[in-house]
């Protein structure tokens, strides 16, 4: 029972994935792009497009764990942030770590996530830093969500 609640509260794109491992200080970020999959930039010049049950069953279990977040109010953005990160992330950009955060590429994990919803839906969404250096962090990434585009917490998947 508590595995079909799960999964249904995790089924729609656009949801916001932050991992957290206990021995990193920096974490991990992917964004869902459908009911079933999900895209990240685990390493350098690496993106992937993966089920979501192995992304999941990939990044918790022993020390870590996935938090999920839903941006509850903006469905149809979430949506163009999901497309945009697979049409122009995923299959147009060649990923490789670059800390400019408004150049599309070269990227990295929780960037990748910030700049889906800042290319790709609506920059209103996000804490605007031009001319201000910044990086993105995994576990500082719903701190850039402006207003009621900011993430809210679904679940901790601790195990998959």
């Amino acid at each position: 029972m508590a595995v079909l609640l799960l999964i249904q509260a995790i089924d729609e794109s656009g949801r916001y994935f932050g991992r957290n491992i206990t021995n990193s200080m920096m974490g991990h970020a992917a964004i869902a792009t459908s009911s079933k999959y999900a895209l990240e930039m685990p390493g350098k010049k690496i993106s992937t497009h993966t089920s979501k049950a192995t992304f999941f069953r990939r990044n918790s279990g022993g020390q870590k764990n996935v938090v999920v977040y839903r941006i509850k109010f903006h469905t149809a953005y979430a949506n163009k942030a999901a497309t945009y990160a697979y049409n122009y992330k995923y299959r147009k950009t060649n990923p490789s770590y670059m800390i400019n955060l408004y150049h599309k590429s070269p990227s990295y994990c929780s960037k990748y996530v910030y700049l889906a919803y800042w290319w790709g839906a609506t920059k209103s969404a996000l804490t605007n830093y031009r001319g201000i250096p910044h990086i993105v962090t995994p576990h500082g990434l719903i701190e850039n969500f402006v207003g009621s585009f900011v993430p809210k917490y679904i679940c901790k998947v601790t195990r998959y």
